[in-house]
């Protein structure tokens, strides 16, 4: 089939434990980037699996051209891995997605969309079934994400996307080791679209997070991405602080206009108004500070790579470069 584009499209996806998966992924991968573009490359992130998943990667590469293989240190997670492969990716448009749940199929709708709105696109499965309690903790997480802490992260939102060159280079500069990739996306400022879609199982049995895993993972999106909680906090410590003082207001007019006061019961009122008055300030003060010190004390690199391996043929061809000779 003849290719219809000439953009450079980079398929970034990360592999943990998913050796059975890889050969199925890799022929629907270049499947579909064979029958719609002239330059491409999938770059695999292995994120510290145990199953063998880098030596069967390494077994297939002389059967499929236009892969590259990085494999970490020790696993650093879903998004650092991803990151990682957003850092090495260089095509103009670069799609991320899960090897388990994300049907290559729609690369082509995805990358279009990208390419002509030069936005961000999601993909939205609404279709995942959760339990009661997970569903509701999910509203809540994605309502107090976009009213309380203005973190705007699409609801059944997944790894699947399309991103720009512009808004790639804008995340990866982004350092934060916490990070949470539905969130930093938004966080950059394009233009977004979403795409719906029922995902698929590979293996017939697609991970499942447990209910404590997607709560840690909430609270690292809330405390990673905002400083609003500590805001919060500040303000209580300032109310606290306020009543406090007002107490003691209370304090002095009972001493003023009642006549018999128990003894010692206004020093002790006082002593303990003002210190919980003194140690509210202080609390406010130093949420404050530490919300700064947050933002500014991320230095350490994401991830370390301990392996790179390439396919025997990079590109479709040698003399292509990454240049689109269509225009917008």
């Amino acid at each position: 089939m003849t290719a219809v584009s000439s953009l450079f499209v980079s398929v970034v996806c990360r592999l943990r434990d998913e050796r059975a998966l890889v050969e199925s992924l890799l022929d629907d991968l270049t499947r579909v980037l064979r029958a719609n573009y002239e330059n491409w490359e999938i770059v695999l992130v292995d994120d510290g699996s145990r199953d063998g998943t880098t030596a069967r990667v390494k077994e297939l590469l002389g059967r499929y051209e236009g892969v590259r293989l990085l494999r970490l240190s020790r696993a650093f997670g879903l998004d650092v891995a991803i990151t990682a492969g957003l850092e090495s990716a260089i095509g103009d448009v670069v799609v991320t997605l899960s090897a388990e749940t994300d049907p290559p199929d729609l690369i082509p709708q995805l990358v279009e969309l990208a390419r002509r709105d030069n936005a961000a696109v999601y993909g939205i499965a609404p279709s995942r079934r959760r339990g009661l309690l997970r569903e509701s903790g999910a509203r809540a997480f994605y309502w107090l994400c976009r009213r309380l802490l203005e973190v705007p992260i699409e609801p059944h939102s997944t790894q699947l996307r399309a991103l720009p060159r512009q808004a790639v280079n804008a995340i990866v500069e982004i350092k934060d080791r916490h990070r949470y990739l539905r969130a930093l996306t938004p966080y950059i400022g394009y233009e977004t679209r979403t795409v719906e879609y029922r995902p698929i199982s590979r293996s017939g049995h697609p991970p499942r997070e447990s209910l404590f895993e997607a709560a840690d993972t909430a609270l690292a999106v809330i405390v990673g991405n905002s400083t609003r909680p500590l805001r919060l906090v500040g303000w209580l410590a300032l109310g606290a602080a306020f009543l406090n003082l007002l107490y003691i207001g209370y304090v002095f007019a009972v001493r003023i206009f009642k006549t018999r006061v128990a003894e010692g019961w206004m020093t002790l009122s006082l002593q303990n108004a003002g210190m919980f008055l003194l140690l509210f300030l202080i609390l406010a003060v130093v949420t404050e500070y530490v919300g700064r010190i947050l933002d500014e004390t991320r230095e350490r690199p994401l991830y370390y790579i301990a392996e790179e391996a390439n396919s025997s043929v990079m590109v479709p061809s040698a003399e292509r470069r990454n240049v689109v000779r269509e225009s917008r």
